[in-house]
């Protein structure tokens, strides 16, 4: 039974879930390990190192999916009946916005210093900022903070039109189209718009919502039947089953990196071309994700039955998801660049672990530095753990 408008206000108190912080933390130290995996690309050949970068790559592409789903999770556990508007726009709004702001400055006078360094020729014109600050292009990872901002302007609509279908019994035909819309705009290219004589993705921005709003309507609908599902656990067969479609999932993305980045011709060897072979690829990151989620909250399960060294850390991660997801990127980019200057590239296998190690340590203790200064939480978010946080 849906909460009634009474019983959640928008200064309500949702029901507050451990297992969200720990899912919050997995998905997060997926970003960093996509961040790391990803200097595949720079390889000159491809080669076993290079596939395990792949593998690797493409197991944690769940983790922009599964933040999405938590926020959708976490934004109906909080609003799931009648919205002050103006309370709840301030509230997001202030929850992402100045840290949003702040990082893109720092990172964009990062660039910057980079681009003169290296010599590198970068666009520093009023248009191309503009639109960076606008798009999340300040660096390569602020695009998902202006994901979740559009989710957040968005939401007042998406779950009206989740009662809407909801009261009619109709949400799993609406989180299947939702499915199908994602899928197809993630095939189809949205033309530029040229500002200046300059082209800009701009209706890609504007609209890169949809290509992520199924997960977004997976997380509200799991909330909204959290309780049903929690009498339906995944048996370990299941989880067994599982793997085959994520082994195949894996095996194609696989060949998907291969293909663009080092010119792999699995068209010759699928027999499907162009768009056929884009229609795959956009299937079966859903199924990667959803299978990936399987299997994260299963972990969850497992330890959650013992406060472990190892649970408590990723509570803390989970907390700090927000401040380490700004941060890291800083960090992994200074490593790598002082790693290069002892010939430790990503060419070394040792490359990727040491890496990982040592962006996620560093990442905590930054938001733990940064979170003892004066109003910390326009920073780098509030990581007390309270359960307001998206």
């Amino acid at each position: 039974m849906r909460p009634t408008d009474k019983q959640y206000t928008i200064d309500g108190i949702g029901r507050y879930f451990d297992e969200i912080n720990i899912l919050r933390a997995f998905a997060i130290l997926a970003v960093i390990s996509i961040h790391i995996s990803a200097y595949f690309t720079r390889m000159p050949a491809m080669n076993s190192l290079a596939i395990a970068y792949m593998t690797i790559d493409v197991i944690s592409s769940f983790a922009v999916p599964l933040f999405v789903c938590i926020s959708g999770f976490v934004l109906y556990n909080r609003y799931p009946g009648k919205i002050d508007l103006k309370a709840f726009y301030k509230k997001r709004m202030l929850s992402v916005l100045p840290q949003y702001i702040i990082f893109s400055t720092f990172y964009l006078g990062l660039s910057y210093l980079i681009a003169k360094v290296l010599a590198t020729p970068l666009d520093f014109d009023i248009p191309h900022i503009l639109f960076w600050y606008l798009s999340g292009e300040c660096f390569y990872h602020l695009w998902f903070i202006v994901l979740i901002i559009e989710f957040y302007i968005l939401y007042p609509v998406i779950v009206r039109i989740y009662h809407y279908c909801d009261s009619r019994g109709k949400s799993p035909e609406l989180l299947i189209g939702v499915l199908i819309l994602s899928v197809c705009y993630n095939v189809y290219t949205l033309p530029d718009v040229f500002i200046a004589g300059t082209g800009f993705p701009v209706w890609g921005v504007a609209t890169k919502f949809i290509g992520y709003l199924f997960y977004f309507m997976l997380g509200i609908i799991v909330r909204s039947k959290y309780e049903d599902l929690l009498r339906k656990p995944v048996s370990d067969m299941a989880l067994c089953c599982l793997s085959v479609p994520l082994f195949f999932c894996t095996l194609v993305g696989i060949f998907i990196a291969a293909q663009y980045h080092f010119s792999f011709d699995i068209t010759r060897i699928l027999a499907v071309t162009g768009l056929y072979w884009r229609w795959i690829a956009a299937l079966i990151i859903p199924i990667l994700c959803l299978v990936t989620f399987a299997f994260s909250v299963n972990i969850y399960l497992h330890i959650v039955s013992h406060k472990s060294t190892a649970f408590k850390l990723l509570e803390k991660i989970g907390h700090y998801s927000l401040g380490i997801y700004l941060v890291h990127a800083f960090i992994l980019t200074m490593l790598v660049l002082l790693f290069a200057r002892f010939g430790f590239t990503w060419n070394n296998w040792l490359f990727y672990p040491v890496t990982f190690c040592f962006t996620v340590t560093l990442s905590i203790f930054s938001v733990d530095l940064i979170g003892k200064l004066p109003y910390s939480k326009y920073i780098i978010g509030n990581t007390s753990g309270n359960k307001d946080t998206v």
